[in-house]
């Protein structure tokens, strides 16, 4: 049955020539191998029938041990030393941890007052209007003096009804109650004037000088920022 597939391949290599893009198959190919060692069939088919004896494979002994493969246990290897613990030489902690500016985890506040909201105006049905934290008095020239120290004040300063206080007197007085007391002193309310935002040039009109959205934005920052820094 051999030769007569030999004689097939061989009367088929003669009247086949291969194109361009063909491969001498024939040549390299493991169906040689397949016709020498497969089993083949007896009984006319092939598929699951195949009765000739299989060939048996030599086993290979010249092959290493699994012994081969491990290290030697009695050689023990030379150990060195660490030149540094842990072969590690940088310092733990860095050094903005060690610095005296840092304050320690007992320096906190921690009764502080949670849950903090800004003011605002509620309408039913309204919008919300925001509540500003230093009130604005809109004047064409600022006449305020200071009852204690008579000093016109300069920037911000804290008015009740027609009484005005200066920064630096009302600090002096909320420390020491010399005038004023403290319950008094807190229904003060810190007031400006309107030259950052407003040019009168003497008379009652007024020239804007920074846009209404700038303004809210600041203010609202301000009313934020109050929240922690009275």
């Amino acid at each position: 049955m051999l030769t007569k597939i030999s004689h097939f391949i061989s009367s088929i290599k003669q009247h086949v020539v291969c194109g361009p893009s063909s491969y001498n198959n024939e040549e390299k190919t493991s169906f040689r191998y397949v016709l020498e060692h497969q089993p083949m069939s007896r009984r006319g088919y092939i598929v699951n029938a195949r009765t000739e004896k299989r060939e048996v494979f030599v086993p290979k002994t010249d092959v290493p041990s699994p012994e081969t493969y491990q290290m030697d246990l009695n050689i023990i290897p030379e150990k060195k030393r660490a030149f540094k613990p842990f072969n590690a030489a940088s310092d733990r902690f860095p050094i903005v941890a060690r610095s005296t500016d840092i304050p320690g985890p007992g320096s906190y506040e921690c009764d502080v007052k949670q849950n903090r909201q800004v003011h605002m105006l509620h309408s039913f049905g309204g919008r919300t209007k925001l509540i500003p934290a230093i009130k604005t008095k809109c004047m064409p020239l600022n006449k305020d003096k200071c009852v204690i120290c008579l000093k016109q004040p300069v920037g911000d300063y804290y008015q009740y009804r027609n009484e005005i206080l200066c920064a630096n007197c009302f600090n002096f007085n909320w420390l020491w109650q010399e005038k004023f007391k403290r319950t008094y002193l807190q229904a003060f309310q810190k007031v400006r004037d309107c030259s950052h935002m407003h040019e009168h040039s003497g008379t009652s009109a007024r020239i804007q000088l920074v846009d209404d959205r700038i303004m809210k934005k600041l203010q609202r920052k301000e009313a934020y920022l109050s929240l922690y820094w009275p």
